[in-house]
């Protein structure tokens, strides 16, 4: 939740008009404040307030405020109004944030506002909902404007000029065949500063950088960065172009993965946002089964130290525990390293070959292994006194860290083969088979050496 950006006076005033009822002196103040700003300010509040302000709105508020309301928060407004006014209201919004709102409502709901569209608002909708939320025909906008290729620049300006209020965007002009095949590009400048007469053919860029629909938006928010592009064109698989990708809706990819991302390396298998504002229930839910998973790996290193109970004596048992919460926590940070970079390198595309990274990784682990090994080796001895364990425990780390590099890149690279997030197989998976792969290494490598302990 981010930090609420209106004055105190306003606050102050907001929260005394709100208390009273007072709506229209509540809109007066809302009309002029940003919807990010004033969403910040209704969330602070409680949900039976909150449920009231926003059926007390003015539809030119709410159409600026509803993207900004959490999706269960947009859907609870949504059916607690009548069909005709949700569909007056959603079609004030730009294309793709209608269908964002529509995607997430129950499919009743979704076709009572559709019956209650013109017959092109209704036949734009459908075909925005057929493309799945996280590609780029589910995020982009179809408001762009394209022209015929055997346009002049007067005619394109003179259409700008018309119709620019009816698009998010109009930096660009996306050039058309006449199969409406995407063939070129303009910026406005490249139209200012051309002859009126020229066809838009000789001085369009004809290397336009697009992507396929069934882009997944995450591919899609990588190409604008990596081009530096404010907008980037959709096509279908015949070179049709559909719409168009705003920075914007970028902006929002890239914190939707990131959310999501963070809620797997938790642990927590939901997004990290959702989880703040959610139940007390709601929260154990998403994060007990990780833990019940954790659980079993530790009652499994449990049962590897009982299988060693009696092939070493008690003292020595005693002095080789002294090591194992060092052992176990450095292989496992080791782990979580190895997977974070792999797994970030992943979903950038700047590991191409994980076969050729999987043997880099596999030589820092061995590196760290051997460095940290030998200081574990001599601090071991010093503690207890005796070379043999710090043998032990130095050759010990030494496997656990070039162990657990190889864990950290192996576990996420199976689950990308089988087409799952690799993100989900961070803390959870790879500590746990860490843990349980530095205890067995330790102790077999104590019972090997028996008889050189006393």
């Amino acid at each position: 939740m981010g930090e609420i950006t209106l004055s105190e006076e306003t606050e102050k005033n907001l929260h005394g008009l709100v208390k009273e009822k007072n709506w229209p002196k509540v809109n007066e103040i809302a009309k002029d404040t940003h919807p990010h700003d004033l969403w910040e300010f209704i969330e602070e509040l409680d949900e039976d307030v909150q449920r009231e302000i926003l059926s007390n709105m003015r539809r030119s508020v709410l159409v600026e405020l509803l993207p900004e309301l959490p999706d269960d928060r947009q859907v609870e407004f949504i059916e607690i109004i009548s069909p005709k006014k949700a569909a007056e209201l959603l079609v004030k919004l730009p294309p793709d944030e209608r269908v964002d709102v529509l995607k997430n409502l129950p499919l009743d709901a979704k076709r009572n506002i559709l019956r209650c569209f013109t017959k092109e608002e209704r036949e734009e909708a459908r075909i925005l909902l057929r493309h799945p939320s996280d590609t780029a025909g589910g995020i982009m906008t179809t408001e762009v404007v394209h022209l015929s290729a055997e346009n002049t620049v007067k005619e394109a300006i003179d259409y700008i000029r018309e119709k620019a209020r009816e698009f998010e965007m109009i930096y660009y002009v996306y050039v058309v065949d006449k199969d409406k095949r995407l063939a070129g590009v303009l910026s406005l400048r490249d139209l200012v500063l051309a002859s009126a007469d020229n066809m838009l053919r000789d001085i369009m860029n004809p290397d336009v950088i697009r992507v396929d629909a069934r882009t997944d938006q995450e591919a899609v928010a990588r190409i604008t960065a990596d081009y530096d592009l404010t907008v980037v064109p959709v096509v279908d698989e015949n070179d049709i172009l559909l719409g168009i990708v705003t920075v914007d809706d970028v902006l929002d990819v890239i914190e939707e993965e990131v959310v999501e991302d963070m809620g797997h390396l938790a642990g927590t298998g939901e997004k990290i946002d959702k989880l703040i504002d959610a139940s007390i229930w709601a929260v154990v839910k998403a994060r007990l089964p990780w833990l019940i998973f954790a659980l079993f790996g530790g009652l499994i290193s449990a049962y590897v130290l009982k299988l060693f109970e009696t092939t070493l004596t008690l003292a020595t048992f005693i002095m080789l525990a002294l090591f194992i919460p060092v052992i176990m926590a450095l292989g496992g940070n080791v782990g979580v390293q190895s997977s974070t970079i792999f797994i970030r390198g992943l979903a950038t595309k700047d590991i191409e070959k994980p076969g050729r990274y999987f043997l880099r990784e596999l030589k820092i682990g061995f590196i760290m292994g051997v460095l940290i090994g030998i200081g574990m080796a001599i601090v071991a001895q010093l503690i207890v006194q005796m070379p043999m364990i710090g043998i032990i425990v130095g050759t010990s780390m030494f496997f656990a860290m070039t162990l657990a590099s190889a864990t950290g890149i192996l576990i996420p690279m199976f689950f990308s083969r089988l087409g799952v997030d690799p993100a989900i197989s961070s803390s959870p998976f790879i500590t746990t088979t860490q843990d349980i792969l530095s205890l067995t290494v330790y102790f077999t490598l104590a019972t090997a050496m028996l008889h050189y302990l006393p």
